[in-house]
């Protein structure tokens, strides 16, 4: 890919062996059907027809941790036992520890299974190791984990009336470290702890237990001390030992080198500046004008005071001045004939639209779907022959981008209260599975007191879509674009939550964080896969330790330990909006 275009577009493909590993709990499907069937005209009559291959749940011996896999078993595929626990070996070992693997089959009470005939359909069994005793405990059914799961994730989005997960109040979103216990030097993993997750202490040894890939039992700060409840994950130390039912000794709390060097490498501030040199500055506003001749039809249709609207349209709104223009649209005020009330009007020129008509009909149909009071609402459309009109809410104080260019930065609470109302329309939309794509200063709208902002609207949709898949297509602008999407490594809704975190640290230093001096994009793409940016003192003296570590959370390079929308607004920081 050239990282001068961010235009390109990416197809993926895969196909799924029988073999590939499975999230635990997922149901394996390639041999599901009658194994013993071969052409229509060799297949058995209906009373041979028993050799229907037996859906079969697995669990862990002694692990309630691991959800169970459920495969299909056919005498046809196993020629023997020994070919079936194999097998399940192979499929088991990345998630659970089975050192000798799969050696003994047991059923839910503890009858040791020796043939495959023994197996019954739709049961329930045990898989052991070499020499381990059998344990009876209740095993966590894949469908009540994931109905557990789908409740987890319900939350409250602010403006917006959904369910709200009730957790203990020391509960807030946050990173920590955990070690492995096991070989030296052990592996260091870490994870996102929040109201999604840790709403009691047995969920975080669950998502610890996935993470590790251990059946974790016990967890223990750097010190050696036992944490036994919540509180105690979300005091000051964020770095812990997990352990199954091993007994730990001294010795493990005592750190190798490399241990060290690695909890270390994630506790370093981001960047590798150190405050020298000029203040970046603010990349320029992109307007988009390109006018192919003097007789474009879109250059007519900003400059023309007369224009004819679709009948549709034509009674009820009087067209005003132009308010934007890019490459295929034209916004002019319009305000209604009976109230007076100012709205936008985009109208859209399809000949421009060549090969994107994907692009705006899909806009269109996501701005139908959302009410948001911090979303840009779709009040009227009318497409015809050659043009489409919307008419959008209207908000009179212009785009952020204007807002920042006057004001240069602004105080924690006006930062606070917009970024609220950005991420509360993005956790909107990702409740939706709605990505955005494009979100940056050009397209928020903000509602202005003086020179205090009050409000800020979402708008402009022309690169919003729905998320059913990782994403490969690379798009968006270049100063606030993820390092996932450069990557081409697949991306989801994080892609926004980035772009956000970059919006909050210009508007509390009046520059972005991830810049090149010289303009050259190259350089800048590279920052960005780096995650270089910094803090300087010059410019941040005055900016709580609260926000920076917000941005850091925002601006995290891996999506999985980034904050999403969510975490945001459970952040303690946002309270600011509301002094």
């Amino acid at each position: 890919m050239s990282k001068n275009n961010l235009n390109g577009s990416r197809s993926v493909s895969s196909s799924n062996s029988f073999n590939s590993l499975m999230s635990d709990g997922e149901i394996i499907e390639s041999g599901l059907e009658d194994l013993s069937l071969g052409s229509k005209s060799n297949r058995p009559s209906s009373s041979s027809r028993t050799q229907k291959a037996k859906r079969v749940r697995f669990y862990h011996n002694g692990n309630k941790f691991f959800n169970g896999i459920v495969i299909p078993v056919a005498p046809e595929r196993y020629r023997s036992f020994d070919s079936l626990t194999s097998e399940l070996t192979n499929i088991l070992v990345k998630s659970v520890t089975l050192p000798s693997g799969v050696r003994n089959v047991y059923t839910m009470d503890g009858k040791k299974v020796c043939t495959i005939e023994d197996l019954e359909d739709g049961k329930e069994y045990v898989v052991s190791g070499k020499g381990e005793i059998f344990k009876k405990i209740e095993y966590t059914k894949t469908d009540t984990l994931k109905s557990k799961r789908l409740s987890n994730t319900k939350f409250t989005v602010h403006n917006v009336s959904s369910p709200k997960v009730i957790s203990p109040d020391c509960v807030r979103p946050r990173i920590v470290t955990i070690i492995r216990h096991g070989i030296r030097p052990r592996k260091i993993l870490r994870i996102l702890l929040n109201k999604r997750n840790s709403t009691s202490m047995e969920q975080v040894l669950s998502a610890f237990s996935e993470l590790a890939q251990l059946a974790v039992r016990k967890v223990f700060t750097l010190s050696g001390q036992p944490v036994v409840d919540l509180p105690q994950l979300f005091a000051t130390e964020d770095v812990f030992f997990v352990y199954g039912n091993e007994r730990p000794s001294q010795d493990d709390f005592e750190l190798e080198f490399e241990e060290s060097k690695a909890i270390q490498q994630y506790k370093k501030t981001p960047g590798l500046r150190n405050g020298a040199g000029p203040k970046p500055k603010m990349p320029k506003k992109e307007l988009n004008r390109t006018y192919e001749s003097e007789e474009s039809l879109l250059k007519k249709l900003s400059e023309d005071n007369n224009i004819i609207l679709p009948p549709s349209l034509k009674n009820k709104y009087i067209v005003g001045r132009t308010i934007g223009d890019g490459n295929f649209a034209v916004v002019r005020l319009c305000k209604d004939a009976l109230t007076n009330k100012e709205f936008a009007l985009k109208i859209i020129d399809k000949a421009k639209c060549k090969g994107k008509e994907d692009m705006i009909e899909n806009e269109v149909k996501i701005l139908r779907r959302v009410t948001h009071p911090n979303i840009m609402a779709l009040i009227a459309e009318q497409d015809t022959k050659n043009m489409l009109y919307l008419v959008c809410e209207y908000v009179a104080g212009g785009d952020l981008f204007d807002t920042i260019t006057v004001a240069q930065k602004f105080p924690e609470d006006q930062a606070a209260l917009m970024i609220m109302h950005l991420v509360s329309a993005l956790a909107y939309l990702h409740n939706l599975n709605i990505v955005h794509r494009d979100v940056k200063p050009e397209n928020l709208l903000v509602e202005l007191e003086g020179s205090r902002v009050v409000y800020l609207k979402l708008g402009d949709f022309g690169l919003a879509c729905e998320v059913t898949r990782p994403l490969y297509t690379v798009c968006g602008t270049p100063t606030y674009v993820a390092p996932e999407i450069l990557a081409e490594s697949g991306y989801g809704l994080k892609i926004d939550v980035w772009a956000a975190g970059v919006i909050l640290y210009i508007l509390l230093c009046g520059y972005p964080p991830f810049v090149s001096q010289d303009n050259d994009q190259e350089k800048l793409f590279d920052c960005i896969l780096s995650g270089q940016y910094d803090f300087p003192d010059e410019y941040w003296h005055d900016v709580s330790s609260s926000a920076k570590e917000l941005i850091q959370n925002m601006l995290q390079l891996a999506p999985e330990l980034r904050f999403s929308a969510e975490d945001v607004l459970d952040h303690p920081w946002l309270q600011l909006a509301n002094c």
